[in-house]
């Protein structure tokens, strides 16, 4: 058996570094691109000193401590790359049964190596060594370790004081489990404080846009506005002014200005998408903690709001309700009229393949337009999150009429932020051609990012901001 005791003479002390220092970090370092996952450093610093202790504990618990500090390895490249908190991606992991069958399948591959690794550096262990082999076994590991550690103490400090610095993401080592301790340390903080409370606002386009209300209290019922609000998914902020200008492009339609007023700028992001929600539906800084709010943070939010102001109100996305508990926190928050991806697919919305697979953005857009047309007898709000824009995307976007990706250095050299440009121009489009019909009401429209896209590569992330998010927001111009 490999999890037998191995004696002092057969133990190779030649093959102990290399089992702690290479083998572990494999599975992450052959995942992290398929799986879409950013690597902070080469080396997991966790594994050197689960190969010092395997030199005083019995084998069997050197394989589970290993298996369980490659679990954590995986789980922290997934909270820094998709801005989760340990408890956070906790509670995200059950809904993984609505992951692609290709993103499940890589998963399983993924821990199915993990537990070979472990055999593998399992076997190269012994606890049963003379002093003189003890003492060389710890230097071995001790050394590296100590290397590694003070090679990246100024880039672990500024990680570790500005998590969302792309400038510190250089380094040789990672410590996973000090990062996750860290970051929930922080997030306990904050809820405590900012997120259970949500006493303190949050800038939000929607709000910005909303104090434009004002601009028609004076008019009859039937020219009272509706209001859009588009959360668009993995919209960041570029660095480079020429792909930023590109990603608004259709906004700068001729027709587009004689008909409204076009606003544009930026707005702080905190977290992953529902954070984006609660920043623009609620202008809280509750974050995903929305998803759970009490009925009187709810109250404060804008479905609930504009209820009352008359309104009737509507939200849509292209994927199933289970995610994040949509179908349990839109209701609470005040939307009568809720569209998921099963019933706008009834409706005869098409499919669109990507990492959730689920209704076309542009085809969303067009079933909106055909509601908006219609002038009912209240004006309406409407909350929509895309999904089509969601990383990862393993292979280029096929879209009838492409943008040239030929607008920014980036996307001529990077094909996947090329596929992610083109699928956020195709829902700036789409809104275009939305605002143009014939619409029943004035229509206010805001579109905003939610999040930085989460790459999983370090220079790719570094042509976005990691704070702010752009919007675009249209004003009726009578």
């Amino acid at each position: 058996m490999i999890l037998r005791r191995r004696g002092a003479a057969d133990f190779r002390w030649y093959l102990f570094l290399p089992a702690f220092l290479i083998l572990p970090n494999l599975p992450l370092l052959l995942a992290a691109h398929p799986l879409n996952l950013l690597l902070h450093g080469y080396n997991d610093l966790d594994y050197l000193l689960i190969g010092l202790l395997s030199l005083f504990v019995p084998r069997v618990v050197t394989f589970f401590l290993l298996l369980a500090a490659i679990i954590l390895d995986f789980v922290h490249a997934a909270c820094v790359t998709y801005l989760f908190s340990p408890a956070e991606f906790l509670n995200t992991m059950r809904y993984g049964g609505l992951l692609s069958t290709t993103r499940i399948g890589l998963i399983v591959a993924a821990f199915v190596a993990a537990l070979l690794v472990c055999l593998a550096c399992v076997a190269c262990t012994s606890p049963r060594l003379s002093g003189r082999q003890r003492k060389r076994a710890s230097a071995t590991m001790l050394i590296p370790f100590l290397l590694l550690a003070l090679a990246d103490l100024r880039s672990a400090r500024d990680i570790l004081l500005h998590p969302g610095d792309e400038n510190n993401s250089a380094r040789l080592s990672r410590t996973p489990t000090l990062g996750l301790l860290y970051s929930q340390v922080i997030y306990q903080r904050y809820e405590r404080g900012l997120r259970l409370g949500g006493q303190y606002a949050m800038p939000s386009a929607t709000a910005l846009a909303l104090n434009h209300l004002q601009d028609y209290r004076t008019s009859p019922p039937a020219q009272q506005p509706n209001v859009v609000l588009v959360v668009v998914e993995s919209w960041g902020l570029a660095r480079d002014l020429s792909l930023r200008r590109a990603m608004v492009e259709p906004y700068a339609d001729p027709r587009l200005h004689a008909e409204y007023q076009l606003l544009e700028g930026t707005m702080p992001f905190q977290g992953p998408t529902t954070s984006g929600e609660g920043r623009e539906l609620c202008q809280t800084r509750m974050g995903a903690y929305v998803a759970q709010g009490t009925a009187a943070q709810l109250e404060r939010c804008l479905p609930l709001r504009m209820r009352r102001m008359g309104y009737r109100t509507l939200a849509l996305h292209g994927f199933s309700g289970e995610m994040y508990d949509r179908k349990d926190w839109y209701p609470k928050m005040g939307f009568e009229d809720i569209w998921f991806h099963d019933r706008l697919q009834e409706a005869g919305v098409p499919d669109c393949d990507g990492t959730f697979k689920g209704n076309c953005d542009d085809a969303v857009a067009a079933w909106l337009g055909t509601r908006l047309q219609q002038p009912g007898d209240a004006p309406l709000f409407v909350h929509w999150v895309t999904l089509n824009s969601h990383l990862p995307l393993w292979r280029p976007v096929q879209l009838k009429s492409p943008s040239s990706c030929e607008v920014s250095a980036i996307t001529r050299s990077d094909t996947t932020v090329c596929s992610w440009y083109r699928l956020i121009s195709l829902v700036s489009q789409s809104m275009r051609d939305l605002a143009l019909r014939p619409l029943g009401r004035p229509t206010i429209f805001v579109v905003v990012g939610d999040h930085a896209p989460p790459f999983d590569k370090d220079f790719e992330r570094a042509q976005f901001s990691s704070t702010e998010v752009p919007y675009v927001i249209l004003l009726p111009s009578s």
